[in-house]
């Protein structure tokens, strides 16, 4: 099962957790991994290159995870866009949850 934490601190997003790997199929067939992955890149990507905040972002394929940090201090502008990608990632994930209940869970602290 993949966990994805969503921490926020008052009305704003501040880091992203994804931990574990989904189990819906083999490694390299698990089309429900892929999905998440993809999805949580995709709103790294933006947060990163498109956004251009200098997120603390790490990876670790063996085990499955992967963190993305804001910085503190964000201006206001910023922290809006990051809420806005991180919000659009919180229903995205959401939804392909209903779906795979048994493989994501999703919590936002």
């Amino acid at each position: 099962m993949t966990k994805i934490v969503f921490i926020k601190q008052g009305e704003d997003f501040v880091r992203i957790t994804s931990e574990g790997h989904t189990g819906y199929a083999c490694q390299g067939e698990d089309i429900v991994c892929a999905a998440l992955s993809a999805l949580v890149q995709g709103a790294a990507l933006g947060i990163m290159q498109v956004v251009g905040v200098k997120a603390d972002y790490r990876v670790d394929q063996n085990k499955g995870s992967l963190s993305l940090a804001l910085p503190k201090n964000l201006g206001k502008d910023k922290q809006h866009d990051c809420n806005v990608i991180i919000k659009t990632l919180l229903a995205s994930v959401s939804d392909l949850q209903k779906g795979y209940s048994e493989y994501i869970e999703v919590e936002v602290k």
